[in-house]
């Protein structure tokens, strides 16, 4: 096997129909594992730690990994400042990690003493401590608030740059996975529906069902590309909500509908001349639509 893969897994399935006849290459680097839940991310993570083994298949490698579960996974007797002293290789870091994960005031409390969000935090804290070349995290820092949430993130994304370890990380959430990760692995009820890198995934899903995967998007085939926006395409295909541009506009061959905005763009039902209806989302660069309005639809060149 490659040296840049850490695992290859062949035709593994874990019962009771836990995973399926996963067949996978997981590379060095930052990994996401992007499903709902049920989709078999935390049982594909639990097969890498060795936690389970598989009812079928082969698992090639067997890297050193350092394992924050979805739980926590804490140690009940221990104080946070005892969990990174068990975890960690270099004393004289302890003391820095309690106060970069804002620790600092709770280092002699024990698990049942600290919220769910500080939890979160002292399992990352000691996985981190650990100093393993490979990172296993079941969806880290979901109970921490999501605006304190970013700083412990770049505190995992710098450990990451400064000691070269990889990163397979579980998550539902697509904001995280372009941010974080160079990799994707997407499941659905226990198999594998897509491995790509997250930048292909995002320009070019193969379908509308793996589109939604990394955020919203609009599927249109060629003949409702050249109807709503006078374009050829040769194929079906997404146009992310940046490559769509909807306006005001007095001669527009569209009506507005329905606009519902949520922060970072909006999605707007509209309705042409022959009264066909359809929705789509995209990235408001002026004036908020309202119902009514009449638009022009454009792709962005």
């Amino acid at each position: 096997m490659p040296a840049a893969h850490l695992w290859q897994l062949e035709a593994v399935s874990l019962e009771p129909a836990r995973l399926r006849e996963v067949s996978l290459k997981i590379e060095t680097g930052v990994t996401a594992l992007l499903g709902w839940s049920g989709a078999g991310k935390t049982s594909l993570l639990d097969l890498l730690a060795r936690f389970e083994t598989p009812s079928s298949g082969k698992i090639i490698g067997d890297p050193r990994t350092a394992w924050v579960p979805q739980n926590g996974g804490l140690w009940a007797h221990c104080t946070a400042r005892e969990h990174l002293k068990i975890a960690c290789r270099n004393r004289d870091g302890i003391d820095d990690l309690l106060t970069a994960f804002d620790l600092e005031t709770k280092s002699e409390s024990r698990p049942h003493e600290l919220s769910e969000g500080e939890q979160s935090r002292l399992s990352v804290a000691r996985a981190l401590a650990a100093d393993a070349p490979v990172l296993l995290m079941d969806e880290p820092l979901v109970h921490v608030d999501p605006a304190r949430a970013g700083k412990y993130w770049n505190i995992i994304r710098e450990h990451i740059a400064m000691t070269g370890a990889s990163l397979i990380f579980a998550t539902h959430v697509p904001e995280l996975v372009l941010a974080e990760a160079a990799r994707v692995v997407s499941l659905r009820a226990g198999r594998v529906l897509h491995s790509s890198s997250v930048a292909d995934l995002y320009a070019v899903p193969p379908t509308p069902e793996l589109m939604t995967f990394l955020g919203p998007g609009n599927w249109l085939t060629p003949d409702e590309t050249q109807r709503w926006f006078d374009e050829d395409i040769d194929a079906s295909r997404c146009f992310r909500p940046e490559q769509i541009e909807i306006v005001a506009d007095p001669a527009g061959r569209t009506t507005v509908q329905r606009v519902t905005f949520f922060g970072t763009g909006e999605t707007v039902e509209v309705r042409d001349k022959s009264g066909s209806t359809r929705a789509f989302t995209h990235r408001p660069s002026g004036p908020h639509l309202k119902a009514g309005d009449h638009a022009a639809i454009r792709l962005r060149k």
